[in-house]
């Protein structure tokens, strides 16, 4: 069975190149992460005042 044929007005893809909107995302991922771990921080310090009554 020959293998099918590309479309004559198929477009070829664009060449990617850097995209901004992947370096906007990454950095979004980056501070959400930042500000779950420092929440964490917090929350474990409040939770060895309170919970240090030995």
């Amino acid at each position: 069975m020959p293998p099918k044929k590309a479309r004559k007005n198929a477009q070829p893809s664009p060449t990617r190149a850097p995209a901004e909107a992947e370096v906007e995302c990454a950095m979004q991922i980056r501070r959400i992460g930042d500000k779950l771990n420092f929440r964490q921080k917090i929350l474990n310090l409040i939770s060895k005042f309170f919970h240090s009554g030995t």
